[in-house]
C-alpha cells in the first residue's frame, strides 16, 4: 500500500487547502502544493516525506501536517466506560411500535415484500395494553436523571390503535408525575378525524405528518391497501386540522421520501398545496434502500443540479442576499445542519491515542424503539429482525455487551478508519454493518464508506465556501452572521 498524508484537498476559485485529517484542521496552501498533493493522491505518485517539493509543504510538515501515520492506538468510543450509566439512568424516549399493521401499501416502504428484504414484512401484530405499560415503566425507571422524556407512537400506522394511544397516553401522565412528557407520532394522516385531532391536540402531541410531494407524485408510491391514490384523503385531513385549530395546524412537521429519479421541482411544488398552512419544517429524505442488496437509486440530472441550486438559495438567504421566502422549506433542515456543524471546525480536537469516528450514536440514549413484544432497538430506523441490532427487552434490561458492539462498530474496519481522512466526519451508524446475521459485518460497513467520504467533503467544502464569503466578498453580504467564524 502506498505511503500516503492523511489530507484531502480543495479548491475555490479563489484559492486552494488541504484538511488535515489528524490535526482536523483546514490550511491554506498555494496551488503548486496543491498540484504536487492532487498527484499524489489522485493519480497515485509516490509520497516523499524527506523529499517534499517547496518549502511550503516542508514547514507544514514540520509543524505535524501531512503525516502517514496515525497516532491512534486503539479505536474506542469515549461513551463507552459511561454506557452501562447513560442506557440505566438517563434514556430521552421511547417510541412504541403500537402496530405493524397499516392502511397504506407505499411502494418503496421498508416493510414491504418486494424491498428491504432483510427487514420485517407487512402483518397484522399489534402491541398488547400490557407490553405497552410495561414499555412505560421501563422508561421511567430509565431516565431517573431527567426532567423531560418523549413518548412516541409508532407503526404500521399508529392510528390503527387509537384507543390503545388513548390508553398509553393517560398511563404515562400517571407514571410521569413531576415530569413533562413530549408526546409525538408520525402518522400517514389518513385516519384522523375531529376526535382523534382534538385528543392529538389537548395532548400537545408533536405531529408529523408524511406527505411525498402533490398528489401526481405522492399517488405513484403513497397507495391504499386497494392501490388507490392517497393524496386527496391526506390533504383533506391537514386541512380539516387547520380549520379545527389553526395554530396547531401551522405547528405540523411533513415527512417526505424522495424518489431522486424525479425532478426535484415535483417536491419542491408540496409549499403550494400547503400554501394557506404555515408549515416550517419538512423532514426530506431519500428513499432508504439500505437493507435490500438488490435495489439501486438513480439520481436524475434534474434532481441532482435543483437540489444544489435551492441548497445555494438557502446559502443566500443566510447571507441576506435574497428574502427567506424565496427559499425551498425541504432544503432547510440541511442548511441548518450546515451552519451547525461549523462550530464543528472550530472546536474538533486533533486525532488522540484513544479514538474513535464520529458516526454511532449511544445505542437508544435518544431514540429507544421498543417493538409490538417489547424487544428493544437503537432506534426505529434499524432492522427490527436483525439480532445484531436488537439491544434487550422490557423484561429483562438492556444488554450492555450488544449495544457496546454497536458503539464500537468502528472497531470492525479499525486499520482502515485509522487512516482516513475522514475520522472526524464519519456518518455511519451501526445500522451500515448490518447484514442481516446475527453479527455486525465489516465487509457491509466497508462498502458505505465512500458514500460517508463524499458527504464529509462536502461538509469541509461548503466550510470552506462559507468562510471565503466572510473572508472575500463582506461588502457583498447584507447579513455578515460573522459570529460563526468567530
Amino acid at each position: 500500500m502506498l505511503n500516503m498524508p492523511i489530507v484531502e484537498i480543495f479548491k475555490t476559485i479563489n484559492s486552494h487547502y488541504i484538511y488535515d485529517g489528524i490535526k482536523c484542521e483546514i490550511v491554506e496552501i498555494n496551488k503548486s502544493s496543491y498540484d504536487y498533493l492532487f498527484n499524489v493522491l489522485r493519480n497515485g505518485e509516490k509520497f516523499d516525506e524527506l523529499k517534499l517539493p517547496n518549502n511550503e509543504l516542508s514547514k507544514l510538515h514540520e509543524a505535524g501536517y501531512l503525516q502517514t501515520s496515525s497516532p491512534i492506538k486503539m479505536i474506542e468510543h469515549p461513551y463507552t466506560k459511561f454506557l452501562p450509566t447513560f442506557l440505566n439512568r438517563k434514556i430521552k424516549s421511547i417510541t412504541l411500535q403500537v402496530t405493524q399493521k397499516c392502511n397504506f401499501r407505499c411502494k418503496y416502504c421498508i416493510y414491504s415484500e418486494e424491498i428491504n428484504k432483510s427487514q420485517r414484512s407487512h402483518s397484522n401484530n399489534s402491541m398488547s395494553l400490557d407490553t405497552a405499560m410495561k414499555s412505560i415503566d421501563f422508561l421511567s425507571n430509565h431516565s431517573i436523571d431527567l426532567k423531560e422524556v418523549g413518548i412516541g407512537f409508532y407503526g404500521g400506522e399508529p392510528l390503527l390503535e387509537f384507543e390503545l394511544i388513548k390508553k398509553i397516553v393517560a398511563y404515562a401522565k400517571e407514571v410521569f408525575i413531576g415530569k413533562q412528557i413530549l408526546f409525538s407520532m408520525t402518522t400517514n394522516g389518513s385516519l384522523l378525524n375531529k376526535e382523534i385531532i382534538k385528543f392529538l391536540k389537548e395532548n400537545d402531541f408533536n405531529l408529523m405528518i408524511s406527505l411525498d410531494g402533490p398528489k401526481d407524485v405522492n399517488d405513484k408510491n403513497r397507495v391504499f391497501s386497494n392501490g388507490s391514490g392517497t393524496f386527496d384523503s391526506v390533504i383533506n385531513n391537514i386541512k380539516l386540522i387547520a380549520e379545527l385549530y389553526p395554530t396547531y395546524a401551522n405547528e405540523l412537521s411533513i415527512s417526505m421520501v424522495m424518489d431522486p429519479s424525479n425532478d426535484f421541482d415535483c417536491f419542491n411544488s408540496i409549499q403550494f398545496d400547503l400554501k394557506d398552512i404555515d408549515i416550517n419544517y419538512i423532514n426530506a429524505a431519500i428513499v432508504d434502500f439500505d437493507y435490500d442488496d438488490e435495489s439501486m437509486l438513480y439520481y436524475s440530472d434534474d434532481f441532482t443540479w435543483k437540489i444544489q441550486y435551492h441548497e445555494f438559495l438557502g446559502f443566500m438567504s443566510y447571507w441576506g442576499r435574497i428574502e427567506d421566502k424565496e427559499t425551498s422549506l425541504l432544503t432547510k433542515p440541511s442548511l441548518a445542519s450546515n451552519i451547525n456543524n461549523f462550530k464543528k471546525f472550530k472546536t474538533a480536537s486533533p486525532l488522540l491515542s484513544q479514538d474513535s469516528p464520529s458516526g454511532p450514536c449511544v445505542p437508544g440514549l435518544t431514540r429507544l424503539f421498543a417493538d409490538y413484544k417489547g424487544n428493544l432497538f437503537p432506534c426505529e430506523r434499524v432492522s427490527e429482525s436483525s439480532e445484531s441490532m436488537k439491544i434487550g427487552d422490557i423484561n429483562n434490561g438492556f444488554d450492555i455487551t450488544r449495544a457496546n458492539r454497536l458503539l464500537n462498530v468502528s472497531k470492525l474496519s479499525e486499520e482502515i478508519c485509522k487512516k482516513c481522512w475522514a475520522f472526524r466526519f464519519c456518518n455511519q451508524c451501526a445500522k451500515k454493518a448490518d447484514d442481516g446475521s446475527k453479527i455486525l459485518s465489516a465487509n457491509k460497513r466497508i462498502e458505505h464508506c465512500l458514500v460517508s467520504k463524499i458527504s464529509a467533503y462536502h461538509e469541509v467544502e461548503n466550510y470552506i465556501i462559507m468562510n471565503e464569503v466572510h473572508t472575500f466578498y463582506p461588502e457583498q453580504v447584507r447579513n455578515s452572521k460573522q459570529e460563526v467564524f468567530e
